[in-house]
């Protein structure tokens, strides 16, 4: 049995610029890796079937992780590929945090490893951006400032923090709020503008209006700093340079929210 943890991810801002004609986006987004992950084990079989079993039972069935394989056992189509996976969720579903992305990618480098097939980082990224718009950031493993799709990444040194995190009850659907938002071609934006704190996320307006629950955390998390919301939703997170001030924080917040604390990686 091959164990690996799935990290998740928090957009520290995302502009949605523009559609692209393959039904993508291009956007601008700040991507950093958080210690709050998933666990994915992997057992070989003596045949080719691939079977998932999780503690959320319809990851089952339905799975991005079946997508991974079914890309590598394409492209190593003489590979006898036969997996057992149990797949501990702990990133929650629709949070805008990129768990399905994570395990996606966390899967592509399993699967290489276990079979040892010596697939070069570049075509692993490769295979990455056919499975979704965050998997390559997964595979690259660094924080870095995102652009194109998702695709296009550059390293970046972010100071390590702490974050607050408050978790939606509900699940947000990506694909719902991209068909929604109104991009915006005329205000790109520059690393110094988010270290001004002049970026936003450009799905906050839509979360907020149609999910009265979340515009109301975020308006109470913002009574400790500069509350934002992750992704397309509905995570919402407060970073914060001190733990203990934000283990503080928590303990201030009111008790009927979902709420964790974690570090940046």
């Amino acid at each position: 049995m091959n164990q690996f943890k799935s990290y998740a991810k928090i957009n520290r801002f995302i502009h949605v610029v523009k559609k692209r004609s393959d039904g993508y986006h291009d956007i601008q987004s700040l991507f950093q890796l958080i210690d709050l992950s998933d666990s994915i084990s992997f057992k070989k079989r003596k045949d080719d079937k691939i079977l998932i079993k999780s503690n959320i039972k319809e990851l089952e069935r339905k799975n991005i992780i079946f997508d991974a394989i079914s890309l590598i056992k394409e492209k190593y189509p003489e590979r006898n590929i036969g997996l057992d996976i149990d797949l501990k969720k702990q990133i929650p579903l629709g949070a805008g945090l990129g768990g399905g992305s994570s395990n996606a990618a966390t899967t592509l480098k399993a699967v290489n490893t276990i079979y040892r097939l010596n697939i070069k980082k570049q075509q692993l990224l490769t295979l990455a951006s056919r499975l979704g718009a965050d998997v390559p950031f997964f595979v690259n493993e660094k924080n870095a400032w995102v652009e194109g799709k998702g695709d296009i990444l550059t390293d970046i040194f972010i100071q390590s923090c702490s974050f607050i995190l408050i978790f939606s009850k509900h699940a947000i659907s990506t694909k719902d709020m991209y068909q929604n938002i109104k991009p915006n071609e005329n205000n790109n934006y520059s690393y110094e503008d988010f270290l001004d704190g002049k970026t936003s996320n450009s799905f906050e307006y839509y979360v907020f209006k149609n999910y009265p629950s979340i515009k109301q955390a975020a308006k109470t998390l913002s009574n400790f700093g500069p509350a934002r919301m992750t992704g397309s939703g509905g995570t919402l997170f407060l970073p914060e340079n001190n733990y203990d001030k934000a283990k503080e924080i928590l303990e201030k917040l009111p008790k009927k929210y979902n709420m964790k604390l974690v570090s940046s990686l």
